[in-house]
């Protein structure tokens, strides 16, 4: 039995159970989390993208702010009915692929969605041989193409894929809400996901990082060049 003397003492029995119920309550980590919680170290995340085999998924690079929205009722590449890239996403692009191609990073195959600012982050970042796929289209908010058709079609690309490339990777250029629905990774604008497919195109998502993070290495690489 807890003895109550005084009402500091209730207070305290309070506080430390509202711990305890919180702690008893909270989900256990799952296997992911925990993955999540043991960062790769910049060696670790190049050496495992030098093996190929993996799906760079890359949410298109910064965007104007304030900016236009996007008009769905337009075709798709019509850039002056979007939201499109700023200054700095253009060069955020550019210096990404420096960044991927100093470090050794192989990309094979490059996939982008219509939007523009997709598109551009395609051409920028990985030069002009670069598809464009419908199926990594932005859903429609307001329209019949709604998260679910478009969480669909990007699963139907990804399993058209599977399991990927031997010694290579595959770049697909997207955008955040399907990017998460699909992978559970929550992007910021040119940022990377890794992503392993099985032969059944069940995806695993390994990592996320940003250009930044293998700059130094980059910077090495291309240093010793001179």
């Amino acid at each position: 039995m807890f003895l109550i003397v005084n009402g500091l003492n209730l207070m305290k029995f309070r506080l430390v159970l509202s711990v305890v119920l919180a702690f008893l309550l909270t989900e256990s980590p799952s296997l992911a989390d925990q993955q999540q919680s043991k960062p790769l170290r910049q060696g670790e995340l190049t050496q495992l993208l030098k093996k190929g085999g993996h799906v760079l998924i890359i949410r298109h690079e910064r965007t104007e702010v304030p900016s236009r929205e996007d008009d769905y009722s337009r075709p798709s590449d019509d850039c002056r009915a979007q939201r499109n890239l700023s200054i700095a996403g253009l060069a955020g692009a550019q210096e990404t692929g420096v960044v991927l191609d100093a470090v050794g990073i192989p990309v094979e195959r490059v996939i982008s969605s219509p939007m523009c600012r997709s598109a551009e982050t395609a051409r920028l970042m990985f030069g002009v041989e670069y598809e464009i796929d419908s199926r990594l289209l932005h859903y429609d908010p307001k329209g019949e193409r709604n998260m679910d058709i478009a969480e669909f079609e990007m699963r139907d690309l990804l399993a058209d894929l599977a399991p990927g490339i031997p010694d290579a990777n595959i770049a697909l250029i997207g955008h955040s809400a399907t990017i998460r629905r699909v992978s559970g990774l929550w992007l910021s604008e040119g940022e990377i996901g890794v992503l392993k497919l099985n032969d059944q195109g069940e995806i695993a998502a390994l990592w996320q990082f940003m250009c930044s993070d293998l700059a130094p290495l980059a910077r090495l690489n291309l240093s010793s060049l001179d």
